[in-house]
């Protein structure tokens, strides 16, 4: 007379709806990563880079410039 003793396992907590709620969690984190990614590349490089272009453009004289490259021979089509 042997006696089984038989043992559940025990049900695994959140299996259901287990896709969807890793799917909402890494999009949640794909977004806020996006928005990082965003705002420190415009506060990194393209703030300064508009700060510099307007601040050549500022002093720039297109004019003096042309006259520079006429006078190098750098533009073939100018002629004196």
């Amino acid at each position: 007379m042997s006696e089984e003793v038989t043992y559940r396992i025990p049900k695994p907590a959140r299996m259901r709806g287990l896709h969807n709620v890793i799917v909402k969690r890494n999009l949640i984190m794909a977004i806020a990563l996006v928005t990082t990614a965003v705002i420190s590349i415009k506060m990194l490089r393209n703030e300064p880079r508009k700060r510099d272009y307007a601040e050549f453009y500022k002093n720039y004289d297109a004019n003096k410039a042309f006259q520079r490259m006429k006078d190098a021979g750098l533009l073939q089509s100018v002629q004196d």
